[in-house]
């Protein structure tokens, strides 16, 4: 069970994590993004990496998942969006993060299939 302090430190941590992803790039680069996230959400359900179903958690602004869970898949997707990431370091980063699941596999390839085409 968490303590109070502890929720608040995880819960601040995630609330930084998503500052700095929205700090990154131009307006129309970070609105890019987050259209983005919300296509995957929509789009690759169940958006399933290890236990944690983040597509509902970019629904209701990380609610339902762990917070440092939820913090790193934002920076990860961030950066693998903005192509500082390669896809192959992506999914190995999560996963080991993560771990393993039925849902990775397809939960990854809808993720990858949705980047904006270079």
């Amino acid at each position: 069970m968490l303590h109070a302090s502890q929720l608040i430190g995880r819960l601040v941590l995630a609330a930084l994590a998503l500052a700095g992803a929205s700090c990154a790039g131009t307006p129309s680069e970070r609105a890019g993004y987050e259209a983005f996230l919300n296509k995957i959400a929509q789009d690759c359900k169940p958006l399933i990496i290890g236990t944690e179903n983040f597509g509902q958690a970019l629904v209701f602004n990380g609610l339902g998942v762990d917070p440092d869970h939820y913090a790193n898949f934002l920076s990860k997707t961030s950066g693998l969006y903005y192509g500082g990431i390669p896809p192959d370091v992506y999914r190995n980063s999560l996963t080991g993060f993560l771990g393993t699941g039925t849902y990775n596999k397809p939960s990854f390839d809808c993720i990858i299939a949705h980047l904006p085409k270079q």
